[in-house]
Formats: structure tokens, C-alpha cells, sequence
């Protein structure tokens, strides 16, 4: 899978996981509800992992080396021209 198409993949995925979130905000006892939150937040964990793998740190969080605050060496989403 391309960066970009990862990328989006990770998107959706934490926004359907809050938005599953807010749903069980309101109806705390909604089984399936939470059933699908688990789901979409093990997604989005299992994207992030493949992304931080293939392309380095998706945030500054998750940066491998303690010793260099240096986790962006790529352009930045809104420099890159398409």
C-alpha cells in the first residue's frame, strides 16, 4: 500500500474509532457498539504500525531515537505538490 493510500486508511479508522466513541459516550451499554470500537481502534493501531515500519513515525510520540528529536525528515503533507 502507497503512503498516501495508508495514510487515508489510518484516517478513516480513528475517526470511525471516535466516532464509536462518542456513540458510546450516550449509550455506554451498546454491545455491538463497543464491539465495533475495539475493532476500529485495533485497525487504526495495526495501520499505524505498518506505516511507522515502512515510512518512519507518524508522530513525534512515536519516535524511535531517544537521544534526537529529528522524527520528520520528509516534506511536511501541505508542501508536497501533487
Amino acid at each position: 500500500m502507497s503512503q498516501n493510500e495508508l495514510l487515508k486508511q489510518i484516517s478513516a479508522y480513528a475517526f470511525a474509532e471516535k466516532e464509536w466513541n462518542l456513540y458510546l459516550d450516550t449509550h455506554p451499554t451498546d454491545k455491538d457498539a463497543l464491539k465495533k470500537h475495539k475493532a476500529m481502534a485495533e485497525k487504526t493501531r495495526e495501520l499505524v504500525k505498518e506505516y511507522e515500519q515502512n515510512f518512519g513515525p507518524l508522530t513525534s510520540m512515536s519516535a524511535l531515537d531517544p537521544n534526537c528529536f529529528d522524527w520528520i525528515t520528509e516534506p511536511w503533507p501541505w508542501e508536497q505538490c501533487n
